[in-house]
């Protein structure tokens, strides 16, 4: 019985000693464990960042903008609204800058959907042009004075361009062009030039995040030029 008590007295520190040996493996066990899913979590935020930034979001937040121009002429169509790069659309843009400036000339007139912007002369002056832009309604707004046309440049009368040719301009750029989805579209009237030996003329283009393209047509609406997107 005296030699069986140090048995059992052994055994229990043994036992003792085996789960001690158990906690201590399980610790470090633990621990790694926790590591590995502290490094996943540390993982997974820091490549979330990279999706959701605004870099790695452009191309999903820029699918609604390519997307919805080509459909907004409808769309406005449909609600009654002023779509600017239609026939009807430009002349009341014309109009609205003929009558804020006192006349048809510009040396520049740019017309997106939505708005257009004119550097139209100054009554009086072939050189000086005040800048004005027409968003819809009955009046253009002067922006202030914009300086002089470039040299060699013969403003334009703006009511001398055929823009019933305007909706199949737009029509053969989203064919020719390469740009499947533009972002932007809008026309852009150049004056004549002495310089350049060039004839007024108006350009479509079409642009994405990756650039432009545009063709070009004389004050008739015939196609002159066509630059499509170089792969």
């Amino acid at each position: 019985m005296a030699g069986g008590a140090p048995g059992r007295r052994g055994r229990r520190v043994a036992v003792a000693a085996a789960v001690v040996a158990v906690l201590a493996v399980g610790i470090p066990v633990a621990a790694v464990t926790w590591d590995r899913g502290a490094d996943d979590r540390n993982g997974g935020p820091a490549a979330a960042p990279s999706q959701q930034g605004p870099g790695a979001q452009r191309p999903s937040g820029s699918a609604a903008p390519t997307t919805v121009p080509s459909k907004e002429p409808a769309a406005e169509a449909t609600a009654g609204k002023l779509d600017l790069l239609t026939p009807a659309g430009i002349r009341t843009a014309v109009a609205a800058v003929k009558e804020a400036s006192g006349g048809a000339k510009v040396s520049s007139f740019v017309v997106y959907p939505e708005y257009a912007v004119a550097e139209a002369m100054v009554e009086g002056s072939t050189t000086r042009y005040d800048r004005y832009m027409y968003r819809g309604g009955d009046v253009a707004v002067r922006q202030g004075p914009g300086g002089t046309a470039f040299p060699g440049s013969v403003p334009v009368d703006l009511d001398t361009f055929a823009w019933d040719a305007l909706p199949a301009l737009l029509k053969r750029a989203d064919k020719e062009l390469g740009v499947e989805e533009p972002v932007n579209r809008y026309l852009v009237v150049s004056p004549a030039s002495t310089l350049r030996g060039s004839d007024p003329e108006m350009s479509v283009y079409l642009s994405d995040t990756y650039g432009s393209a545009y063709l070009a047509a004389d004050a008739k609406g015939r196609v002159t030029a066509v630059h499509p997107r170089e792969d």
